[in-house]
């Protein structure tokens, strides 16, 4: 299959699908591929109830619900999805039996395709208890939890779930997050271990019955060990990419664009993708991008 159009959006995630409503407002031609079957990205693959506060003229909304008003502004049918993109040359676009020739191709994949990072500890692969994804909190109501992570993910399921249980453990193996703690800052049902690393966990018939974590300590001092019983255990190690650059230029992990978010020539890349000096990996700078690259393929 050859499609011809305007523009081609490679991602359905937040970033792809705002530049869809984009091109569909303007009713500029555009395809918008993703390898998935669904779209969304990690919002919908990782944290579809976490509220977004950082969306210009959106107080507050459920992830979720942000990806369903996206999903409202797009024409359904030039959405391709099960479609992995192999090779991107001269403006055109190679996924197996699938080719798209465009004017101006959009990198929107965010950090393509990966897989959680593990807890660490040994039998974990044996416990059907030690969950990576949440995509709903309601089943976590009244059930000890404990919550390894220092992001933003990870405190926003702190802060979820600590609504609805009042036993629930956030380890962190800093005495700093990277997320925002304000997002924490009135917890009441929240035991908060800094700094602490998973030890070891005991099982029982295929779930995690209790984790053991350690504190990081300077070396020579005593081991200190904690012993917590859970229900659940939630692991927000962030997830190992895969090369997602198709060939482009690397910033780091990520691919290389000017001020203007081109890659090269009509090649630019949009979201959590594309790096630059002080590059913030979050929704509102996402869309800042697309408004900015909208504007010139526009002039």
């Amino acid at each position: 299959m050859i499609k011809e159009t305007t523009v081609a959006i490679v991602g359905a995630g937040p970033a792809g699908l705002y530049f869809a409503n984009l091109c569909e407002k303007s009713k500029i031609d555009y395809l918008l591929i993703d390898a998935s079957n669904e779209v969304g990205g990690q919002i919908t693959h990782l944290y579809p109830e976490k509220e977004i506060v950082d969306i210009p003229g959106i107080k507050s909304i459920i992830s979720k619900d942000y990806i369903s008003k996206l999903i409202n502004g797009v024409d359904e049918s030039k959405i391709y999805l099960n479609t992995k993109v192999e090779k991107i040359e001269n403006n055109t676009i190679f996924a197996g039996d699938f080719t798209a020739k465009a004017k101006y191709i959009i990198l929107a994949v965010g950090l393509g395709f990966s897989s959680p990072r593990p807890l660490g500890v040994e039998h974990e692969n044996e416990c059907s208890n030690i969950l990576y994804h949440l995509k709903k909190f309601d089943f976590l109501k009244d059930k000890k939890v404990a919550i390894f992570g220092g992001g933003d993910s990870a405190l926003d399921w702190s802060k979820e779930i600590s609504k609805i249980s009042n036993n629930v453990h956030l380890i962190h193996r800093r005495t700093e997050f990277r997320g925002n703690p304000e997002t924490i800052k009135d917890c009441k049902n929240l035991s908060i271990h800094l700094p602490y690393v998973p030890y070891s966990i005991e099982y029982k018939n295929g779930k995690a019955t209790s984790v053991t974590i350690k504190e990081v300590l300077p070396e020579g001092e005593p081991e200190h060990l904690e012993k917590i019983d859970v229900d659940y255990i939630l692991v927000n190690y962030g997830n190992v990419a895969a090369n997602c650059d198709f060939g482009f230029e690397k910033q780091g992990l990520f691919v290389k664009v000017d001020e203007n978010c081109r890659v090269k020539d009509n090649i630019f890349a949009v979201g959590d993708i594309c790096d630059y000096d002080n590059k913030k990996r979050r929704i509102a700078p996402s869309i800042a991008e697309c408004d900015k690259v909208f504007k010139l393929i526009q002039s």
